[in-house]
């Protein structure tokens, strides 16, 4: 298929790898959910390495932060997308791409396949590839904690209670979920509203506001 050595750079030997790779539970009792496992834990490893061998200098608590933004579900969706994952997964009638983890979670599977297809050598140089842009721009000084971890920090060192997250409303337009999160800080006696597609960006745009309110508060 060109699409794979297009954008991977890679072609199976075995076809019925890809196609097993592509198709989500909701299409058949046949599906990917072995290979995302497999995909999952692959990923992990191949990220984890490179960035222990461009980064000599970070500690286990950096390495681990790079790693964990690289391969979040946010990170794969969006490499997912870069290379055209949603033309080609198959769902079930009934079922969307948007506001879920299909595109990042078949992107695993796909990590998977190659992994059985190609050996390892073939998954790490395909995740490489995908993700040099992504490491390119790391550097060591970077935090690349996001707003919910740092808004718990920031109450933990002040003795206060922790944030209280609500889901104020959840709606599905042309299918494209949205959901407004209410970010409540009872100790603080302080709130504010966000909008994401998924709930966990709905979650880290309300406390990045939050944050941004308590500066304001102290200033």
């Amino acid at each position: 298929m060109c699409w794979t050595s297009c954008k991977l750079g890679y072609s199976f030997k075995d076809p019925s790898l890809l196609e097993l790779s592509l198709t989500h539970k909701s299409n058949s009792a046949n599906n990917n959910e072995r290979l995302e496992y497999l995909g999952d834990s692959l990923l992990n490893f191949i990220i984890a390495e490179e960035v222990f061998n461009r980064f000599k200098s970070l500690s286990e608590g950096q390495l681990t932060q790079f790693r964990a933004s690289l391969v979040s579900r946010e990170s794969l969706d969006e490499v997912g997308r870069e290379i055209d994952l949603q033309d080609h997964v198959k769902i079930g009638k009934g079922e969307m791409l948007q506001g879920n983890s299909i595109i990042g979670n078949s992107f695993e599977a796909l990590i998977g396949a190659i992994y059985i297809d190609g050996g390892f050598e073939a998954a790490a140089q395909v995740v490489s590839l995908l993700f040099e842009e992504r490491l390119s721009l790391l550097n060591d000084s970077q935090d690349l904690k996001d707003s919910k971890s740092k808004l718990q920090e920031y109450l933990q060192k002040k003795g206060e209670a922790l944030p209280l997250y609500t889901i104020m409303k959840e709606e599905t337009n042309n299918q494209i979920k949205k959901f407004n999160i209410m970010c409540s800080l009872e100790d603080l006696n302080l709130s504010i509203e966000a909008e994401g597609n998924t709930r966990k960006k709905a979650e880290i745009k309300a406390a990045e506001k939050m944050l941004e309110l308590i500066e304001r508060k102290n200033d």
